[in-house]
C-alpha cells in the first residue's frame, strides 16, 4: 500500500513540476512600474533580441507595443522571424503595454478631447483616464525606463491597432517629435464622430517637428472612417510627415495586425537587406562596407549587418585570388562595422576551414575569444572547428561553455537542443 501511495505522490509531483514549467513559460521579462503620472502599478512586457548579451556595445530600436499581452505572441513569432532568423530588419527590442482590462484600455485609448460633452453613454472617458495622460505615462516614464535598463538606439517606433491606432494618431498629433515611426493598423478614427480628422486639421496647419514616418492600413471594413483621415493627408500633405496606407481586403480586423506590421516594418528597413542578386552590382568589397557604415548612421543604430553581406565580401577575396588582402580588408572593415567584427572572422574562419585548413580556422577564432565570452555561436563555431581538426575533448568543453553560456541567457530552446545533443554524443 506504500508503495502503492508512494506512486501516485511521485505522479502528482512530476505532472504538477510540468505544469508549473508551461505555466511559467514567457516571453521576455515582465517588469512593474509604479507610475506617477497614472497613480497605478504598470507592467510592462520586454522582448530582447536573441543575440543581445552576446556583444555588449550593440544597440537597437525600440518598439512600443499596444495591448502588449494581447499582441506580444503574434508579434513577437513575427520578429523572431523577419529580424534574428531572416535579418530582413535589424534587431530591435520589444516593449509591450499590458493593459489592464477592456474598459480601462478603452479609456486611456480613447483622447478626451475628442469625446462629446453631452455623451451620456456607460462607455464615457474619465477625463482622468484619457490618451493624454497615458501618453504622458509613455513618454515621460516607460521610454526613460527602457533607454537607462536596456542598450537602446535613437530609433524608436508607437504601434497600435484599433483603439490603440487611434491612440497612434492622437500620439502623432499631439508629441510627433517623441517616435520616429508611428504604424496605425485599422484605427478607430470613427470614435467621437471623427474627431480625430478634425483635430488633425487644426494640428496638421501649425505643426512643427522633426520628419516622422505614418502607416495606415485597414482590413476589409466599411465603417472605421479611415478614409476621411486620408483624404486630409493627401489633400494637405503635411510637411515632415512621410505617410503610406495600404488596403488588405482579403484580411479581417483580427487578422490584419501581423501582416501590416511584417510590411510596415519591411518599409521602414528597406535598405537593411540586400539580396544575393544585389550584392553583384556592388563593384568591391569595400563598397558594401561604405553602404552599411552610412546606413548604420542613419538608422542610428550599432549592429551586426545582414551575414549574406558578410559572406560576400569574404566570397569575392577567396573569387578574385585576393586572399592576401583578406585580413587588411577585415581588419578596416571592423573599424567602420565595428559590432560586426565577430561575423567577419568567423565567416572568414569559416572559409578557411572548407578551402585551406581547419587548423587556420580555428586559429582565427580563438584568436578573438576573449572579446566573445558571450557569443553563443562563437563557441559553438570554435567547439564545431575542434571536432573538424579531431580534438574531442576540446571541442567537448566549448560546447559545455556555449551550453553554460546559454542558459545563463535564457536562449531560446532551439538553442539548448543543438548544444545538448553535441555533448551526449
Amino acid at each position: 500500500m506504500r508503495s502503492l501511495f508512494l506512486m501516485f505522490g511521485l505522479l502528482f509531483i512530476s505532472l504538477y513540476s510540468k505544469q508549473s514549467l508551461a505555466a511559467s513559460f514567457q516571453l521576455g521579462e515582465r517588469v512593474s512600474i509604479e507610475s506617477n503620472v497614472l497613480s497605478q502599478t504598470r507592467e510592462l512586457q520586454i522582448l530582447l533580441p536573441e543575440n543581445y548579451h552576446a556583444n555588449k556595445t550593440t544597440t537597437y530600436p525600440v518598439i512600443y507595443l499596444l495591448d502588449g499581452d494581447y499582441n506580444m505572441h503574434g508579434i513577437s513569432g513575427m520578429l523572431d522571424l523577419l529580424a534574428n532568423k531572416g535579418q530582413l530588419i535589424p534587431d530591435v527590442i520589444l516593449v509591450g503595454l499590458a493593459d489592464k482590462g477592456t474598459t480601462q484600455y478603452r479609456q486611456f485609448m480613447t483622447p478626451v478631447d475628442l469625446t462629446p460633452m453631452n455623451d451620456k453613454s456607460s462607455e464615457k472617458v474619465d477625463i482622468k483616464q484619457g490618451a493624454a495622460e497615458f501618453l504622458t505615462f509613455i513618454t515621460d516614464e516607460i521610454k526613460p525606463y527602457i533607454q537607462k535598463h536596456y542598450r537602446t538606439a535613437d530609433n524608436t517606433t508607437l504601434l497600435g491597432q484599433s483603439m490603440g491606432g487611434l491612440f497612434v494618431l492622437n500620439a502623432l498629433l499631439e508629441k510627433p517629435d517623441e517616435f520616429n515611426h508611428y504604424i496605425a493598423i485599422s484605427p478607430s478614427v470613427w470614435v467621437a464622430e471623427q474627431g480625430i480628422v478634425k483635430k488633425a486639421k487644426a494640428k496638421f496647419s501649425s505643426s512643427q517637428h522633426q520628419p516622422v514616418n505614418l502607416f495606415l492600413s485597414l482590413a476589409d471594413e466599411t465603417r472605421m472612417g479611415q478614409y476621411d483621415f486620408i483624404n486630409l493627408l493627401d489633400l494637405g500633405q503635411p510637411k515632415n510627415i512621410q505617410w503610406s496606407f495600404k488596403h488588405y481586403a482579403d484580411e479581417n480586423h483580427n487578422s490584419i495586425g501581423l501582416i501590416a506590421f511584417r510590411d510596415n516594418l519591411k518599409n521602414i528597413y528597406k535598405q537593411w537587406y540586400i539580396s544575393e542578386k544585389l550584392l553583384t552590382k556592388f563593384n568591391e568589397p569595400e563598397d558594401i562596407v561604405s553602404y552599411y557604415h552610412a546606413l548604420l548612421g542613419e538608422y542610428k543604430v550599432n549592429q551586426v549587418i545582414p551575414s549574406a553581406s558578410i559572406k560576400a565580401m569574404v566570397r569575392h577575396h577567396y573569387r578574385h585570388n585576393k586572399l592576401a588582402e583578406l585580413p587588411a580588408f577585415i581588419e578596416a572593415a571592423t573599424k567602420k562595422l565595428p559590432a560586426s567584427k565577430q561575423a567577419f572572422i568567423a565567416m572568414q574562419a569559416s572559409y578557411a576551414s572548407h578551402f585551406d585548413s581547419p587548423e587556420k580556422a580555428l586559429n582565427l577564432l580563438l584568436g578573438i575569444e576573449k572579446e566573445n565570452v558571450g557569443s553563443i555561436d562563437h563557441l559553438k563555431a570554435i567547439a564545431s572547428t575542434y571536432e573538424k581538426v579531431g580534438e574531442q575533448a576540446s571541442a567537448l568543453t566549448y560546447y559545455k561553455k556555449a551550453l553554460a553560456v546559454a542558459k545563463k541567457q535564457k536562449a531560446n530552446q532551439w538553442q539548448l537542443n543543438i548544444l545538448e545533443e553535441k555533448i551526449a554524443q
